[in-house]
């Protein structure tokens, strides 16, 4: 598989989950906005174009090309182990799930990386586009931690693009403004992150930030402890506290946001 075939995929599963959860926001949400869409399109949407026109002037499909690397000359813990196809594909879904799990850790407990990461907990609507609100800064930082995994393990191409595809329907359906059933939640959370578990870390209360932080599975807080859960009956007020309350972002301010004096003295969990 070559990079375009990768990033041709990756782009329709990227529309396909957003088109996905766009219908459950619909069909069932958590709070119901006037109209199709919340104010905060008007960021999200803009952030993700720059976003995307950054990391492809950067990095374009560097995970692939690391994937294939690390294939063609043998390196990394799967090749080396000689794991099945099968296995390589499992083991690779996991093993990445838990690095941004670590990641997403890491950006709560380091100033440096909180700085950048408080424009996705900014937004005050959290709703489907929430899931692409991020400054360049943080996915450019996010990319060496990404390439030395995925050399370190050795990953199988097919478990990347599984991991790449799934990953992005989680990432877009635990923001979306989504009202499971009650008696689904307990029983998906044992296993996966839900939207309300993830409503609740964007919380303006530290003590509610500081958990939940998986994107796919439930398993990497509950062993640590940092499992909240969270349930769709449950009011949360998402964004950050020492903005203006219910204060919505220019672009503008969002691009400068981590540069702001104090910007990294928030950092919790």
């Amino acid at each position: 598989m070559d990079e375009s075939l990768f990033q041709s995929i990756r782009s329709a599963g990227f529309a396909g989950s957003f088109a996905l959860v766009l219908a459950l926001q619909i069909l069932s949400p958590y709070r119901r906005p006037r109209g199709l869409t919340t104010p905060s399109w008007r960021q999200n949407l803009p952030l993700a174009i720059l976003n995307t026109a950054v990391l492809g002037l950067v990095c374009g499909a560097c995970l692939c090309t690391a994937a294939r690397a690390a294939e063609s000359h043998g390196w990394g813990l799967l090749r080396a182990a000689d794991a099945p196809p099968w296995l390589a594909t499992a083991l690779t879904f996991v093993a990445l799930d838990l690095t941004l799990w670590a990641w997403h850790r890491a950006n709560h407990r380091l100033g440096w990386l909180w700085r950048f990461h408080r424009v996705h907990h900014s937004d005050v609507d959290f709703d489907l586009t929430t899931a692409v609100r991020f400054h360049a800064g943080e996915l450019l930082l996010s990319l060496p931690a990404k390439i030395a995994a995925v050399l370190a393990l050795g990953a199988s191409l097919p478990g990347l693009l599984l991991f790449e595809v799934v990953f992005g329907l989680f990432n877009m359906f635990i923001h979306g403004s989504i009202r499971l059933p009650a008696a689904w939640e307990p029983r998906l959370a044992w296993v996966f992150v839900i939207p309300a578990a993830h409503r609740r870390h964007h919380s303006t209360h530290a003590e509610q930030r500081a958990g939940n932080f998986g994107t796919v599975f439930s398993l990497w807080d509950r062993a640590v402890g940092t499992w909240g859960g969270g349930n769709s009956a449950e009011p949360v007020t998402t964004g950050l506290p020492d903005l203006e309350p219910g204060a919505r972002l220019t672009l503008g301010r969002c691009l400068v946001l981590p540069f702001e004096r104090g910007a990294a003295g928030a950092a919790s969990g």
